[in-house]
């Protein structure tokens, strides 16, 4: 595991330049995507309703290398009502660029829906399904973002950065973009298979670009906070845990009680 250390804190007093922004686009070098190895993981959720956290199911997790330059993420899980939903994203190696998405949902094996884009760096295209309504899809968000539903793999290839870190990220389901700041606060041990594992910690505030909206940082708040291992043990996820003040996905047992 590479070793990095945050400036202490009287540094960044006397020191205001460590206030600014690393500015990162995708292909700049900071996210090295070459460094993940392949893995099958799940998880855990939970949702935070009337002061209680509640299950919501766990989610699958699958990456697969598709000849040297290509990576495949699946995500996968069941809703309450029963329908069974997947999502592939394949992402440029490298840079982690998303450059196509897939989603389907399912119930009892019949397709309920589908949809797929296709994108560049000036937009995407492509096609959603609905029983027998079919619609073209087109859009701005383009592989120049980082996709949004998975951006602590990302973050989890970066060295530990001594200043926040300033990018653009997308949630294409809602056809939205975002200016994200992540910081990388700290770190913290974690137990796996009677071995200690450090995780750095990232807080992230998202600015919605067409609405306006920020989503302040941190686990309370609700751009919420990534624990990320950056050269993980055999078994153990890139990322262990997301949360925010009304949402968690969790490896390990957390604050999520078990899924039934």
């Amino acid at each position: 595991m590479k070793n990095r250390s945050a400036l202490p804190c009287w540094l960044l007093v006397l020191c205001p330049a460590a206030f600014a922004n690393t500015q990162m686009s995708v292909r700049d070098g900071l996210i090295d995507g070459t460094s993940l190895e392949p893995y099958r993981i799940k998880w855990r959720q939970c949702a935070l309703q009337e002061g209680q956290w509640q299950a919501r199911g766990d989610v699958s997790e699958e990456l697969v290398v598709i000849g040297d330059s290509v990576l495949r993420l699946r995500q996968s899980g069941q809703q309450p009502g029963g329908a069974r939903t997947r999502s592939d994203t394949y992402f440029e190696r490298a840079s982690m660029a998303p450059l196509r998405m897939e989603m389907e949902a399912t119930m009892d094996g019949k397709r309920l829906a589908y949809a797929e884009r296709t994108l560049d760096a000036d937009g995407y295209t492509g096609v959603a399904m609905q029983g027998e309504d079919v619609k073209p899809l087109q859009g701005v968000i383009n592989s120049n973002m980082l996709h949004g539903a998975a951006m602590g793999l990302p973050l989890a290839t970066m060295d530990f950065q001594d200043e926040p870190v300033e990018f653009l990220a997308s949630m294409v389901g809602f056809d939205a973009s975002y200016v994200v700041i992540a910081e990388w606060v700290g770190k913290e041990m974690l137990r796996f298979q009677e071995k200690d594992i450090e995780a750095w910690l990232i807080d992230v505030e998202w600015h919605h670009r067409e609405s306006g909206d920020v989503y302040p940082p941190g686990p309370d708040a609700s751009g919420g906070r990534y624990w990320v291992v950056n050269d993980p043990p055999q078994g153990y996820p890139y990322v262990p845990r997301y949360q925010t003040d009304t949402y968690a996905v969790e490896f390990d047992q957390g604050i999520c009680p078990p899924s039934h």
